[in-house]
């Protein structure tokens, strides 16, 4: 199933729903008028119930149980609301039981705690849900996105590239990407602005904490049109030696979503 960017998709959470459960049945519930509403949240790859959701990457779904007089009231009008954000509708999804909302996390959306509550009315039964516990181990929380950072040394396609003195600039390209998943299908949605530098130091020259020790720092450019970012290294003033490339990316959101890669080695002799 795949929630991602589209409310229109949540009628197919039925099949997945039913390796978790048949009913989100949190701790508590809060009940007001006759209704009594239940709770949890659940990934949009695989529902997996959990309350830590990447942002760029993931979908939160919500998966809401609606009871009166002790029975599943099935008619009612539900909805989720995002403190400081968004409202969210929940219809009923006859084949699992639910009501389910979804919030694919914006790139964007600031870190940390997210409070949230969840109405739902029926005539003049009423009811709502919000998680109890106020502690970060039980709260929902948005964390930042790693991108996935491919570099790639020179332009040919050898997994180590012999480069003599001779050679002034050593081209190096990295893909850097959010990658999703979903039914087996993998999607990149590459990063395509921020801050992405390539570190050259020779291999094995580390620190007391084991921390490459950089000889060089290069900053690196987004080329649209093979959706990488691109860089030169020149080898002036570099030893003869084996060296590895570390790529840094980190885009423009506070706190930044990042990632690093590391290439195969080249050699300056």
């Amino acid at each position: 199933m795949h929630f991602r960017r589209s409310l229109g998709v949540i009628a197919g959470l039925a099949a997945a729903l039913t390796m978790v459960g048949a009913a989100a049945t949190p701790a508590f519930a809060a009940s007001t008028n006759g209704l009594t509403v239940y709770a949890d949240t659940v990934t949009d790859q695989g529902c997996v119930q959990t309350n830590v959701f990447h942002r760029g990457i993931d979908g939160i779904v919500w998966r809401i149980n609606v009871l009166q007089n002790g029975q599943q009231d099935k008619n009612a009008t539900v909805s989720v609301q995002v403190k400081g954000g968004q409202t969210f509708k929940a219809p009923y999804n006859s084949k699992d039981g639910f009501y389910t909302a979804f919030w694919p996390v914006p790139i964007n959306q600031p870190t940390g705690t997210v409070q949230y509550s969840v109405t739902a009315t029926d005539g003049s039964a009423t009811g709502s849900y919000q998680p109890q516990f106020m502690v970060a181990p039980s709260e929902l929380m948005i964390v930042p996105a790693t991108y996935t950072v491919n570099p790639k040394v020179g332009t040919g396609t050898k997994p180590v590239t012999l480069f003599a003195k001779t050679v002034k600039l050593i081209p190096v390209t990295a893909g850097v990407d959010l990658v999703t998943s979903s039914q087996g299908k993998i999607s990149l949605s590459p990063m395509t602005a921020g801050t992405v530098n390539a570190q050259i130091g020779l291999e094995g020259n580390v620190n007391a904490k084991g921390e490459q020790i950089v000889n060089k720092t290069v900053a690196m450019h987004y080329n649209a049109s093979s959706k990488t970012w691109t860089g030169n290294v020149p080898t002036a003033g570099l030893k003869a030696g084996l060296y590895v490339v570390i790529v840094n990316a980190a885009d423009h959101v506070s706190p930044a979503n990042t990632g690093t890669g590391t290439s195969l080695a080249f050699t300056v002799q």
